[in-house]
């Protein structure tokens, strides 16, 4: 019998176990791949981004995130990292560990697990939770469902939780790169700009996000266009395009006057990029308008196996905003990406991921 059983072994369940072994709790974590936290390795290029120093406000599909992220905020969770033996650093407002590396992170949460004993199966898939909190032959007071989503190479198991009522919304990649129409694409794969790039949805302004956009045969990706993708797996749609304005820091005639000085557009872009818009057009106002406007239609979500996370889970109702305990079964709780929780590229998901599990660690 143990205090509490944690059905996968990512960064939030492993959080949690610290957090309640800590406690006295006994835990067990059960985890169908080979080794735990095998997705946080591959988590911000391998870098690791855990965190942001610019708030919350507007950075979540929900505000269910507030409490929890108020009492387990950025300060305590880099105490609780300092206290495993992880140094963290901030770069450009977002945090990091020291060493840069996904595996450090890894590494200080396993060494935590076996200085509190707790225990870790590994390989070991969970289709059903029966009666008495039994899982595959284990024995809990309490349940926690810390599985994440189908992004990357995760596992939804949100459904393990409907025998006791708890309902799932559809999941949808989210920061993920966007498949565009090849227009405008052409000789532009792995080209860098800094642009402002607005999405629209049926003909509706959805929003905008001015940041790096990389270009690809079949689309876009960069961190512009990961935040878009996310306000894009939110909202109901039928055909979507996105406009780029590759100089966001002029106006429209200010483009103009300074292609009229510069002679020509040739030495402000790459020379591909300059091609493309030059066959909208070179006289001098098609080519401002070009830049100011550069379209790329049809765009839609990419697979789920290259999303970062995704959008839906488990109805957050259904649980306490304080504890994540469940309101239909006492006992049970959800953590993390489970839940019907997603918020913007810049470490905000494992942020979440970090308080959840702290969260259920300390109430269950």
């Amino acid at each position: 019998m143990y205090d509490l059983l944690i059905i996968g072994g990512g960064i939030s369940g492993m959080v949690c176990a610290i957090t309640s072994a800590r406690r006295g709790k006994s835990v067990l974590i059960l985890e169908r791949a080979e080794k735990v936290g095998k997705k946080l390795l591959a988590t911000g290029n391998g870098k690791c981004n855990m965190a942001n120093t610019a708030g919350i406000d507007g950075k979540y599909n929900t505000t269910f995130v507030n409490d929890i992220l108020e009492k387990y905020n950025l300060d305590v969770q880099r105490k609780f990292f300092h206290s495993i033996g992880l140094l963290t650093k901030e770069v450009e407002g977002r945090i990091y560990p020291y060493s840069e590396q996904a595996s450090s992170v890894l590494n200080a949460l396993r060494k935590e697990l076996d200085n509190l004993n707790v225990r870790v199966v590994v390989s070991e898939s969970v289709s059903r939770i029966d009666s008495g909190f039994m899982v595959n032959g284990y024995k809990a007071k309490s349940v926690l469902l810390a599985t994440g989503s189908k992004a990357t190479f995760g596992e939804s198991s949100g459904y393990l939780y409907e025998r006791y009522g708890h309902q799932n919304t559809n999941l949808r990649p989210a920061l993920v790169p966007m498949l565009t129409a090849p227009n405008n694409l052409k000789g532009l794969r792995g080209v860098r700009v800094k642009a402002l790039v607005k999405l629209f949805a049926d003909n509706k302004y959805i929003g905008e996000c001015r940041d790096e956009v990389i270009f690809k045969d079949n689309g876009v990706s960069g961190t512009a266009i990961f935040n878009l993708s996310l306000m894009l797996a939110r909202v109901p749609y039928k055909f979507a395009y996105l406009t780029l304005d590759l100089m966001p820091e002029y106006n429209y005639d200010e483009v103009k006057a300074l292609i009229k000085k510069l002679g020509g557009v040739e030495n402000l872009f790459h020379k591909e990029l300059v091609n493309n818009i030059l066959r909208k057009g070179d006289d001098l106002d098609s080519i401002a308008k070009t830049i100011k406007n550069y379209q790329l239609d049809n765009a839609r979500l990419g697979s789920m196996e290259l999303a970062q996370i995704c959008c839906g889970g488990l109805l957050t109702d259904d649980f306490d905003s304080n504890t994540l305990e469940s309101k239909l079964q006492k006992g049970l709780y959800a953590s993390g990406e489970v839940l019907d929780v997603d918020g913007e590229c810049g470490g905000y998901n494992i942020m979440w991921a970090v308080a959840s599990g702290m969260a259920v660690g300390e109430n269950v």
